[in-house]
């Protein structure tokens, strides 16, 4: 009894963290959630009612119960009655949220998946213990260290990865032939940011594409966006298509490198409060920006998108933004498992809600046929039609 008197804590736990927002100070689209000194309480008689299912459940069965699964779908099932935003997330898909998230891992740079015979190495990371190695994607890992990975999973390689400070002799299967090769793990930099540069009319315009709102996304942009400068560019292109947000934080401070001091980039609304976030820089630029975006842009892109486009004139080239207008916090349940919970909305500067209605954009262009075919910088006409509409600026 004492081990379901413990299930059933884990649970209340979560139900009293759920019933309240959290006074948070910046901004950010994943938080931390803090518990204030007027946490609401849940009631005597709903407490009641969840011992007496949860004790019956346990108790009286007819077939084994896994008390874990039960807790975690008791989780599961409060969030999945809030809005699409709030979720939970297991122990595997928690560690890959939040190595995304951070932006950096301790690992040997492959995403993997388990199939039949081993570990399929899906793609590998630049620069990476994996890449230096000569990994490939569609390699399959059958061997580790003698060990065979049949019937193992890929969260299974990629603990064994994360715990390991030595040399890891890999058996793999590339195309029927059987390779050997050496792998040493050590901190593996997830690159967020690329850059491009393309010249038209005699103008030189720089390209950044931004895949995701790491932690460290921000850092990455500011970088290459100065070497872009320094070779000299007289507009840029900021493509966030297909990127589905991110720390909100990161994107205020890649805003803040274009505009004014004081100038509204977004503002947040709780049951409790309005916050305007604003820039508190003394750097801003005044060249043309225009920003790729299309339906799966969201969240923290959407952010940046409404800024540039409402504060500085930016064009918005591509097809109708995603629309998700609200902020999660994180919370971390169940030893290795995660809670997000939408705590709050945003708005652009203007005051504007896109929430299930998305950005349109000034220009409106689908992509072409081809590019969805062969996905070339040759045959994407969103980025030909952004290079020439900044190359008549």
């Amino acid at each position: 009894m004492f081990k379901s008197n413990r299930r059933l804590m884990d649970i209340l736990f979560v139900v009293i963290i759920s019933s309240f927002v959290g006074i948070l100070a910046g901004a950010s689209y994943i938080y931390t959630i803090k518990t204030d000194k007027e946490s609401n309480h849940i009631a005597a008689s709903n407490i009641e009612q969840i011992d007496e299912v949860y004790n019956t459940i346990v108790n009286k069965y007819y077939d084994d119960i896994d008390e874990d699964k039960l807790v975690e779908a008791a989780v599961a099932g409060m969030l999945s009655i809030l809005d699409s935003n709030t979720s939970y997330l297991d122990p595997n898909s928690t560690n890959s949220f939040n190595k995304k998230m951070k932006g950096e891992y301790y690992g040997v740079g492959v995403e993997a998946l388990t199939v039949e015979n081993g570990i399929l190495v899906v793609s590998v990371v630049n620069g990476s213990p994996a890449d230096d190695s000569g990994l490939k994607a569609n390699d399959i890992i059958t061997k580790v260290d003698g060990e065979d990975l049949a019937g193992k999973t890929a969260s299974y390689f990629s603990e064994l990865a994360s715990k390991s400070d030595k040399e890891m002799k890999l058996e793999i299967n590339r195309s029927g032939r059987t390779l050997n090769i050496s792998v040493t793990p050590q901190k593996v930099i997830i690159d967020s940011v690329n850059i491009n540069k393309f010249t038209k009319n005699g103008k030189n315009i720089g390209y950044i594409k931004i895949t995701v709102f790491a932690a460290n996304t921000a850092e990455q942009f500011t970088t290459k966006l100065r070497t872009l400068e320094e070779t000299g560019i007289d507009a840029l292109i900021i493509d966030v298509r297909n990127n589905s947000g991110g720390y909100l934080s990161n994107a205020a401070t890649i805003l803040e490198l274009f505009m004014e001091k004081g100038e509204v980039l977004y503002k947040t609304e709780s049951k409790e409060s309005t916050f305007t976030r604003k820039d508190e820089t003394d750097e801003s630029r005044d060249y043309p920006v225009a920003i790729l975006v299309n339906g799966s842009s969201a969240s923290a892109s959407e952010v940046l998108t409404a800024c540039l486009m409402e504060n500085h004139d930016a064009e918005v080239i591509g097809t109708k933004t995603y629309g998700k207008g609200t902020v999660q916090e994180t919370l971390s349940v169940l030893d290795s498992s995660m809670a997000k919970i939408t705590t709050k909305k945003w708005l652009t500067p203007k005051g504007n809600w896109v929430n299930e209605v998305g950005i349109t954009p000034t220009i409106e262009i689908k992509i072409s046929d081809k590019y969805i075919t062969n996905n070339t910088i040759a045959n994407d006409n969103q980025l030909e039609k952004a290079i020439n509409v900044l190359a008549n600026k």
